[in-house]
């Protein structure tokens, strides 16, 4: 009978769990953490270790993006999902550096097929002359639901007040 039970509870703890683990919040923070962790290239890694990212990266985006940023120019505008994996690459051979540190996650916000972060993080993109980023960010990213799980659609930053 205390088999039964202790079984029973293990049960009820793993599906707890389980629909905790797959919940869409809890999937949509997890590619959040990904996209920022993707993004980060430590300072001095090897070139075929960052463009490995670009696999991660791919998963990440849908096949059409827009970005918004006051304070990059270059970065604004609706792209493919092509477009942004080159340019990934780019930055993969020319940045000393680059971080994506989340400070925190202010809202989420769901729907079936919609999904919208509010966060802010800290920043960074060394380039060989100049820092395009480099401080704290508030940044909007909404993803899209689609037949391969969420992926991002849109993202905004601006530097943080």
């Amino acid at each position: 009978m205390k088999r039964l039970a202790i079984f029973a509870v293990i049960l009820a703890l793993l599906g707890g769990f389980g629909t905790w683990w797959f919940s869409p919040l809890q999937v949509v923070k997890r590619r959040t953490a990904a996209l920022l962790a993707t993004l980060t290239l430590e300072r001095g890694s090897g070139k075929v270790g960052r463009h490995a990212g670009t696999y991660s990266l791919d998963g990440l985006l849908a096949e059409h993006v827009e970005l918004n940023s006051p304070t990059i120019q270059e970065a604004n505008g609706n792209f493919e999902r092509a477009e942004l994996e080159s340019a990934y690459s780019w930055l993969c051979d020319q940045a000393k550096e680059t971080r994506f540190k989340l400070e925190k996650i202010h809202t989420i916000t769901l729907d079936d097929t919609k999904a919208t972060v509010k966060l802010t993080l800290n920043g960074l993109v060394e380039l060989p002359v100049y820092r395009p980023a480099d401080g704290r960010y508030d940044v909007t990213i909404e993803w899209l639901k689609g037949k391969d799980g969420w992926q991002l659609s849109r993202a905004t930053w601006d530097q943080a007040r």
